[in-house]
């Protein structure tokens, strides 16, 4: 079978006929015994437009499975606190962000659990909903000090500004419920 419309790139010649002789066809040039679609995928199986190996092997990227973990301790936390969507969306963007940055990457589960806290903290006190640190650690079941750690680094890192808010407001806002 003749493909039609084809060159050899070595001879020039248009004797070029599918070679199926082997697991993959291959056309090849008759004349000079060249394999003219050696090394390629095409479309269409007789002279089409030829598709890089990588375009044809490209697959979406999945988020990996510590980062889906992630997002779903940020929502159980907001889910504890009966915090309103607007928070949980701020505090699960702020996670994505953190943990797409170089410094957060390639830390311990432990430490990126303290970041989900952290985002739903800093999410908590930029719509000024008031809580404490020592809540987020209480919810943890980690040590104050590490979640301050943890918090500071990833404020830095993002560079996000969040309010300080009075005891007081804490102490009422407590009370009220």
């Amino acid at each position: 079978m003749s493909a039609a419309g084809l060159r050899c790139p070595g001879c020039g010649s248009s004797n070029i006929v599918d070679d199926d002789l082997y697991c993959q066809a291959q056309l090849v040039c008759v004349d000079c015994g060249s394999v003219v679609s050696e090394g390629t995928l095409a479309d269409d199986p007789v002279g089409g437009t030829d598709v890089s190996y990588s375009r044809t092997t490209e697959v979406t990227r999945k988020p990996c499975l510590n980062l889906i973990k992630g997002l779903e301790r940020v929502k159980e936390i907001c889910r504890i606190l009966r915090v309103s969507s607007e928070i949980e969306n701020l505090a699960l963007t702020h996670f994505r962000q953190a943990y797409e940055h170089e410094s957060f990457i390639n830390v311990t589960l432990q430490r990126k659990e303290l970041l989900a806290g952290c985002c739903v903290f800093v999410s908590c006190r930029q719509r000024d909903w008031p809580i404490t640190l020592g809540t987020i650690s209480c919810l943890l079941n980690a040590d104050q000090t590490l979640v301050g750690g943890v918090y500071q680094n990833m404020m830095k890192i993002l560079n996000i500004q969040a309010p300080f808010i009075n005891v007081t407001d804490v102490i009422e806002a407590h009370v009220q419920e």
